[in-house]
């Protein structure tokens, strides 16, 4: 058995008491985690000496787009209107399959060196079975721990590979029997359903039905459009009986104390995005909302066209704005907390063990404990930043950077050491980005000449008709 030992370190395990260890010990054998403590036996075992470091779990991110790594930054001044008719109504369609599987390699990588050990892809811009296929496979280039979530959302190309909701499930099954068969892989499947509105009714059932009945987790865009029939679907679903404790619902910013108590009920989870959250228009990330209806809250980093892919990020926006948002009922009496809530484990939390629950998960990532996978984190303190360490929760969420992430373990193999992504030709892959972007830019210049068509062209406004239309039952 190959082994390694990682000592010196600042444990925060993650574990159901969330223990943390001063100058703690993680002992790991292949892929898993042997032992967690202190005094850990060496025998033959590779030391790794954290350096009075902070040794974690691996990040869970249960939302992103990792189709649009290569347009990186591109959306930092749209709207969510924008959003919508830009990348989804204009550049999606004109992706090949060679650009998908760009992306999600790059993205991937992004993920990796940022401690993002498993990640949900949410890969709404599946045009072709090859689409699907070159995403799946990019991931397992990578290395990552994924759940690739098989778009059914459809694009409006010119002349579409899929021309039913049938097409799309049928799609699925052969890249969960022929690319993702086995659930004991890194990379296992899962299915991104369309958002209630923009399809009939029927159809929207027949996406869950087949979803549920594959048995694999599933995410929706649920409740995140003011304004709009587009996307309100927790009550249609409850109503229907189509809620189940494999779904995560992603933004749920639009809802009620009511729809958020059937989401409780039927023992979802929904996963907040901060910063797209909070800079779109979509209201706040609802962290407080989900915690008080009993619903488990995770963390996701969305669209890289917008940020980046460091969780961490993620987690200390969320928090912060969870605790303003309380504030604000106390400095509205004229009054300030004497306590502050939510607290820097529940963010940690946000972002490992919820989150490795979420996809079904649990038992085998998200915390340190023996018997489970080694999703590993190891800081470093070598930087500034973290001069002098102060061995609490709050230095994760509120001084540490993607830099500070000096190795990186996925079961048990190392992903990221001293800095540097393990195996990876850096040069290559930034050519490899970059010809994407130009290649997407140029396609969506000769589709409608520009890239984000004007406010009369497709939008969640012009489709608004038809989604009432698609929700009368």
């Amino acid at each position: 058995m190959k082994k390694a030992l990682i000592t010196n370190a600042y444990l925060i395990t993650m574990d159901a008491n969330r223990r943390t260890l001063s100058g703690g010990e993680v002992l790991i054998g292949d892929d898993k985690i042997l032992e967690v403590g202190h005094d850990l036996p060496r025998d033959d075992a590779e030391v790794l000496d954290a350096r009075g470091g902070i040794v974690m779990p691996g990040l869970v991110d249960n939302h992103r787009h990792m189709w649009q790594t290569n347009l990186r930054a591109m959306l930092a001044d749209w709207s969510l209107h924008e959003y919508m008719r830009g990348i989804r109504f204009s550049i999606s369609p004109v992706l090949t399959a060679e650009d998908i599987g760009d992306a999600d390699y790059i993205g991937a990588l992004e993920a990796l060196n940022a401690g993002v050990t498993t990640v949900f892809d949410y890969s709404h811009s599946v045009n072709s079975p090859d689409h699907a296929t070159a995403a799946a496979e990019a991931l397992i280039e990578s290395g990552i721990r994924a759940v690739y979530g098989y778009g059914l959302v459809q694009a409006p190309v010119s002349h579409p590979a899929f021309t039913s909701v049938e097409d799309r499930i049928k799609d699925a099954h052969r890249l969960y029997d022929e690319v993702l068969p086995s659930g004991e892989t890194l990379v296992t499947m899962g299915m991104a359903l369309s958002e209630v509105g923009l399809i009939p009714w029927t159809d929207s059932m027949k996406e869950l039905r087949a979803s549920q009945e594959m048995g694999v987790p599933v995410s929706i865009h649920n409740n995140i459009f003011f304004g709009s029939t587009v996307s309100q679907g927790v009550r249609p679903m409850h109503e229907a009986g189509l809620l189940h404790e494999a779904q995560t619902h992603v933004h749920c910013t639009t809802c009620t104390a009511d729809e958020f108590k059937m989401l409780a009920d039927a023992g979802c989870s929904v996963v907040s995005t901060p910063d797209t959250e909070i800079g779109m228009g979509m209201g706040h990330p609802v962290f407080a909302e989900a915690k008080a209806a009993g619903v488990r809250s995770v963390v996701g980093c969305d669209i890289i066209t917008l940020n980046g892919g460091d969780i961490v990020s993620q987690l200390r926006v969320g928090l912060q704005d969870a605790r303003v948002r309380i504030n604000d009922q106390y400095n509205a009496r004229n009054e300030m907390p004497l306590t502050l809530e939510p607290r820097s484990m529940d963010a940690l939390a946000w972002g490992t063990i919820n989150g490795a629950e979420a996809l079904g998960m649990g038992s085998k990532i998200g915390s340190l404990e023996p018997g489970k996978q080694a999703d590993v984190l190891v800081m470093s303190v070598d930087g500034p930043n973290m001069w002098p360490l102060m061995e609490e929760p709050g230095t994760v969420i509120f001084h540490t950077h993607p830099q500070d992430i000096e190795t990186v373990f996925i079961a048990g193999k190392k992903v990221k050491e001293n800095g540097r992504l393990v195996g990876i030709d850096y040069a290559a892959a930034r050519r490899r980005a970059e010809a994407s972007r130009d290649r997407i830019l140029a396609a969506a210049h000769d589709r409608t000449g520009v890239v984000l068509p004007p406010p009369e062209s497709m939008s969640l406004l012009s489709l608004e008709k038809t989604a009432v239309e698609n929700m009368a039952r």
